[in-house]
């Protein structure tokens, strides 16, 4: 998922690790926290790949040599296979797609279908869960109060995926009618 992420993030340009880093901070959100000892042995496991190069720019006074990393012909290649690589049904996906979506620009409109018709199944199979759950649930003998919260964070959980059910069709539909750059 991280791959996907750094390659993404220099298709565009050459970057330093702090801003890779910072960057990637702000993607996965607050709740996780991205140290350097994440995000460096990926750098350097992508430098031996050949998918990224690494160059150091000179020392500044009274400073350290800084590293910036650039993207490959073989590194744009990776990134194209994991756009269209299917995306695993985890705790990450939500993440994946997110990065996916962002990185759309730098992919062909069939790569972009394709990613949203992926996470369009990982969102329906949860609801079709979340539907069973709730039944199966709701036959169970608990705690009349304890039951109404748990069907209640359940729906909460059903209107969440319809409304993302509901925005990943518009995508569909709004990528399908438009033309490709």
């Amino acid at each position: 998922m991280y791959d996907l992420f750094v390659l993404g993030e220099l298709m565009s340009e050459d970057k330093h690790g702090y801003i890779l880093q910072e960057r990637l901070q702000y993607a996965v959100g607050p709740t996780r926290k991205i140290s350097p000892g994440t995000l460096y042995p990926l750098l350097s496991r992508f430098v031996e790949s050949g998918w990224i190069t690494l160059q150091f720019e000179e020392k500044k006074e009274g400073g350290r040599s800084r590293k910036l990393y650039g993207l490959t012909e073989h590194g744009r290649e990776r990134f194209q296979e994991l756009m269209v690589n299917p995306v695993e049904h985890n705790t990450d996906t939500e993440l994946t797609f997110q990065f996916q979506i962002t990185y759309f620009q730098y992919v062909t409109k069939d790569v972009q279908l394709m990613c949203l018709d992926q996470y369009l199944g990982y969102l329906h199979n949860n609801l079709k869960y979340v539907n069973s759950l709730s039944e199966m649930i709701a036959k169970k003998k608990i705690n009349e109060k304890q039951l109404f919260q748990v069907l209640r964070m359940l729906d909460h959980r059903k209107h969440v995926l319809l409304a993302d059910v509901g925005w990943v069709t518009e995508e569909i539909e709004r990528i399908k009618t438009t033309k490709e750059l």
